[in-house]
């Protein structure tokens, strides 16, 4: 296992959804399977994105996917090894599912999929939130920073101190982000657009069947390093 990943986050990756997941390296224009940029090839059975590219700086950062657990570092006592057999421990206590039919959304200033319904994803993220916590390093002063406290709610602020990040338990809802903040002249437009190209991507019944661990290096990007399947599947 690599030594140089500054950061690791937990997280709905669509391994198993080949349209969506295609579709989600080539709006980013990342793919963190390969860690690298995605190519002209990769874009064979879409459009190109590239008029858009400075509008997915911040998601592309990421990687396509949907948090589970937020990005952390680990306290110094604690190894990769010690997260993956916790996350596979974990993920010994869930069973797979379909999320809802994921729809097109403007949250705030940006746009995301989210699905219909959020029940059993947040039973998923409140397992992962409490489980790792352990593992969790406290944040630094300038992580607490760029979370803008000021902004937060009570309960916010609450889960920020609490758990690392604001948005868990009842004030979690589960997304794939599609844009950085967007100016107000320009996110209808960029919804239109993805409207039309979200109608050609399968968004129903989308399999939830495994969790994946991202790691984030010192070039700001987060690649995947392993999944993990739920150990009680639905035959």
């Amino acid at each position: 296992m690599e030594k140089n990943y500054k950061r690791y986050a937990i997280y709905y990756a669509p391994i198993e959804n080949p349209e969506l997941d295609l579709f989600g390296k080539c709006w980013l224009g990342w793919d963190p399977y390969k860690g690298e940029e995605t190519t002209k090839s990769d874009l064979s059975k879409l459009p190109s994105f590239k008029k858009f590219s400075g509008l997915v700086l911040t998601p592309k950062q990421y990687g396509f996917h949907g948090t589970i657990k937020a990005p952390f570092r680990l306290k110094n006592k604690y190894t990769y090894n010690d997260l993956e057999n916790k996350v596979c421990e974990i993920s010994k206590q869930i069973q797979s599912f379909h999320l809802d039919k994921l729809v097109i959304k403007k949250l705030g200033n940006f746009i995301a999929l989210t699905p219909s319904k959020n029940l059993k994803v947040n039973n998923v993220s409140n397992k992962f939130v409490e489980g790792l916590d352990f593992l969790r390093d406290d944040l630094s002063e300038d992580e607490i920073k760029k979370r803008h406290p000021h902004k937060l709610s009570f309960n916010q602020k609450k889960m920020l101190f609490k758990w690392g990040y604001p948005y868990v338990f009842n004030e979690f809802k589960f997304h794939l982000t599609l844009t950085g903040k967007l100016r107000i002249e320009e996110i209808d437009n960029v919804y239109k657009y993805l409207q039309t190209i979200l109608k050609s991507v399968n968004l129903r019944k989308i399999h939830f069947k495994s969790i994946c661990i991202f790691g984030q290096k010192t070039d700001e990007k987060f690649y995947f390093i392993k999944k993990i399947n739920f150990t009680h599947s639905k035959h």
